[in-house]
């Protein structure tokens, strides 16, 4: 199964990321991730026009057909590859990032990729020669790059709390590249107040905390008609079923074990971002 992904730079040039060979599963968490790269340097998203040819490929390695999934998206210098797994035997010469997916080292890969392709589309502009093969298509020959302009990202605000200095200090650490507000309270009082007066996208809550904890705060969020949509994930030094299920009660919409994996904090606000929630309102319709 193979869907489209579009990617803007700040430069207004626009590329089309191509999946090809992940299962309906492994699409949606890669598409839902995608979306938090609006926040960043290179952007990669659902492409608009479904039909529109790829610039870059990402090739599920562990897929029983590699070799044909290559021969079908035959990427070049101008329209490179990355591949995702770990094949028993390396059919290519593009880079292959393991599983499971480390979602920063996928976007710094990809960027490095699509660097060295628009050196590579820079030289062939400037008069290098054409084979007839290299390029994405027979048209870019005679048609200059598409101009777009670029909308600032959206800055969706986020809340984290926790009494701990250090645990805040790895939450700023974590969202800030991708250009989160983040706002920190360090009790539950004073993080119902400020859910109240601010809309957030997402709530990172602890549930062991001075005066009320964690389930009270999100019962509290999830319970009160201006907070009710707001998404709110647990953070626990806990990771029995007991726990899990306590915050499932109190309405929570996730649940993080800390120390906080990376890769699974990103997947995880991805999931509640506006565009991720609108897409799923728009498949569910």
């Amino acid at each position: 199964m193979i869907t489209t992904i579009s990617a803007t730079v700040p430069d207004s040039q626009r590329f089309v990321l191509q999946l090809a060979g992940f299962s309906g599963a492994e699409q949606e968490l890669l598409q839902s991730t995608f979306r938090l790269t609006s926040r960043r340097t290179f952007l990669y998203e659902v492409a608009a026009v479904a039909e529109a040819r790829p610039d870059i490929y990402l090739i599920n390695a562990d897929h029983p057909e590699l070799t044909r999934l290559l021969h079908e998206c035959a990427p070049n210098v101008h329209a490179p590859a990355m591949l995702i797994g770990s094949p028993a035997v390396l059919l290519s010469d593009w880079p292959c990032l393991p599983k499971p997916i480390q979602w920063m080292r996928l976007f710094e890969q990809l960027d490095e990729q699509m660097m060295l392709a628009l050196a590579e589309r820079s030289r062939r502009q400037q008069g290098a020669s054409w084979d007839g093969a290299s390029l994405r298509r027979e048209t870019d020959r005679a048609q200059s790059l598409p101009q777009t302009p670029l909308s600032p990202p959206p800055m969706e605000s986020v809340l984290v709390v926790d009494d701990s200095a250090t645990v805040r200090a790895v939450m700023r650490k974590k969202l800030e590249p991708f250009r989160f507000d983040v706002d920190f309270a360090e009790n539950g009082e004073d993080a119902v107040l400020m859910a109240m007066k601010k809309s957030y996208t997402c709530i990172f809550l602890d549930i062991m905390m001075p005066g009320i904890d964690g389930y009270a705060v999100c019962k509290q969020i999830k319970g009160h008609p201006r907070t009710s949509q707001t998404a709110v994930v647990m953070l626990s030094s806990k990771s029995s079923a007991f726990d899990k299920f306590r915050g499932s009660w109190a309405g929570c919409d996730a649940y993080l074990t800390k120390s906080v994996d990376e890769d699974e904090l990103l997947s995880t606000i991805a999931r509640f971002l506006p565009s991720a929630r609108l897409a799923l309102h728009t498949k569910t319709a």
